[in-house]
């Protein structure tokens, strides 16, 4: 498609939150009490962490979010500034608390997240025809699929690609997922995001077979052993990379932010997928959803340096 000249290079709906971080021996099974210490209260949200990875790789971005009238909500804006993501559609819920994230990390750097949202949200048609338009790309988690086809059709009539990600959190099904396929020009899975919605196995067979739906790339994230992406005429794979990972949350989102960014300056599908793996690893070396947000020049000096994993 081609991609006009437009204020914002993509727009970052929805997806935030702050996220309680703590430290743990241990992940806790079904039942057991473990002891935890406290990391901090930090902003996140994957839309939002997203958000500041495109903007650290040199992305112009855009949140239309909403917060609530709260401190946590303060922190949030203010984070967003400091990382260049314009606030411009950013709303304050009169009344609401924002939402948050309980983050358990365990010295592999492996977490469990619970996720606490503290109200819906919405937007008004003339605010999704306004915004949406100001973009070359829309990027979002589909949770509330009619919001989503809302904002996907505003995003579609004015030419803007429209990427989404698909984690089993969503909660959708692969009906509900089939039906929204159409107007998504990119749609990336993690692992269990491909199994639990689309009850795919993470192959390139898997992954083709939502082609048929209409979307035009999917990509499906493997963590430590890389990603793979099929297009109509197109399938490629690339491993990950070797890090000492500190916490891996948010890779998935550096992850995309790199995908889309590669992808608006046309770069080819293996290539994309080697540098995004690559951000994605560099940002597993940090403490927090965005502890280490690496910059475009970072990621080539890490991939130019650096060792692929063996698997």
């Amino acid at each position: 498609m081609q991609l006009t000249q437009r204020r914002f290079d993509v727009l970052a709906a929805g997806g935030v939150d702050v996220d309680l971080v703590m430290d743990v021996d241990r992940l806790p099974v079904h039942g057991e009490k473990v002891v935890g210490k406290f990391v901090g209260r930090l902003p996140g949200g994957t839309v939002a962490n997203f958000a500041c990875a495109a903007a650290r790789l040199g992305l112009g971005v855009a949140s239309l979010s909403s917060v609530g009238a709260d401190e946590a909500g303060k922190m949030l804006v203010a984070d967003f500034e400091e990382y260049g993501v314009a606030t411009d559609f950013v709303l304050v819920r009169e009344g609401q608390e924002t939402h948050f994230t309980v983050i358990l990390i365990e010295p592999s750097g492996e977490r469990s997240i619970v996720v606490v949202p503290m109200f819906r949200e919405t937007y008004d048609d003339d605010t999704l025809n306004d915004v949406i338009p100001q973009a070359r790309a829309f990027y979002t988690m589909p949770n509330d699929a009619e919001l989503f086809l809302r904002m996907a059709k505003v995003a579609r009539a004015n030419d803007v690609l429209v990427m989404i990600d698909v984690e089993a959190t969503v909660g959708l099904d692969r009906g509900v997922l089939e039906a929204l396929l159409p107007w998504v020009h990119i749609a990336s899975f993690n692992e269990a995001g491909l199994a639990a919605i689309a009850g795919e196995q993470p192959t390139v067979e898997g992954a083709r077979r939502l082609l048929n739906y209409g979307v035009e790339t999917v990509v499906v994230t493997l963590g430590r052993h890389g990603a793979l992406a099929v297009t109509a005429g197109e399938a490629a794979e690339a491993p990950g990379w070797q890090v000492a990972a500190r916490d891996t949350t948010g890779a998935g989102d550096t992850f995309n932010a790199a995908f889309l960014t590669t992808t608006l300056r046309n770069d080819p599908l293996k290539e994309r997928l080697a540098f995004s793996n690559a951000a994605a690893a560099l940002a597993v070396t940090g403490l927090g959803p965005r502890g280490r947000l690496p910059a475009d020049a970072e990621v080539k000096a890490f991939m130019a340096s650096s060792a692929l994993a063996s698997g």
